[in-house]
């Protein structure tokens, strides 16, 4: 997945929006990384565990559903924080 990837952020006590953290930091990887990001992005509000377990389900499956490898814990770019 070249343009976009999936995660599951907090922002507490940010500064700023949601929407300037998210342009800034595509902004800084893409002058230092030379990634052409897609535009825009699409946000989920978790309002519980259940949420936040099937989002994470999704975001694992998404490279075995693109027929990028046939597990998702064959994908390389991928990490998860001991819970």
């Amino acid at each position: 997945m070249p343009d976009h990837l999936h995660t599951i952020l907090c922002f507490p006590g940010a500064l700023g929006t949601m929407k300037e953290s998210i342009s800034n930091w595509k902004r800084l990887t893409a002058r230092r990384l030379g990634i052409q990001w897609q535009d825009g992005f699409f946000d989920h509000r978790l309002r519980g565990r259940q949420a936040m377990d099937e989002k994470a389900a999704y975001i694992r499956q998404n490279p075995v559903r693109a027929g990028l490898c046939k597990r998702p814990n064959d994908w390389p770019w991928q990490w998860e924080p001991n819970r």
